[in-house]
């Protein structure tokens, strides 16, 4: 118990110290902001070009699963951005872009297989009730998949 009160009350000093701390973790401080985790905002999603699209039965719903093809490396975060504000449309079918970020700086193109990316997106049972099928754009290419 003792030991325990000395090292708090010798937290709270070093604490309470007015030394000068860096812009360590977005702390303020005097520091010369040679670390930050601000950072620049990543560059806005790009549409990447589209290769295979298939739903498949899961548990409690449907997974739509999507395979692209980046055109150059370092592509990161591939996501299925919906389209049309998320709502189907009227012959019950959902739209999708296939997106990701890209590289902050170019990169090499590299073969095929390194720029692979693949996104997903999981539809439960009750959001299914209107739909009749799922529609995939990327790169100029667009997939059409229908629920059975």
């Amino acid at each position: 118990m003792r030991n325990g009160l000395f090292l708090l009350v010798a937290a709270a000093l070093a604490a309470g110290c007015s030394m000068e701390v860096p812009d360590f973790l977005g702390r303020e401080g005097g520091g010369d902001g040679f670390y930050s985790v601000r950072g620049e905002a990543p560059p806005e999603p790009r549409v990447v070009a589209l290769r295979q699209t298939e739903a498949e039965r899961a548990l409690h719903g449907v997974i739509l699963r999507v395979v692209g093809e980046a055109p150059t490396q370092g592509y990161y975060s591939a996501r299925l951005r919906p389209l049309g504000g998320g709502a189907p449309d009227a012959a019950g079918i959902l739209s999708f872009e296939l997106v990701a970020t890209p590289p902050s700086e170019p990169h090499a193109v590299g073969p095929a297989r390194t720029r692979v990316l693949s996104a997903g997106v999981f539809m439960p049972e009750r959001a299914l009730k209107d739909l009749r099928g799922f529609r995939v754009a990327g790169g100029g290419a667009v997939h059409t998949v229908t629920l059975r």
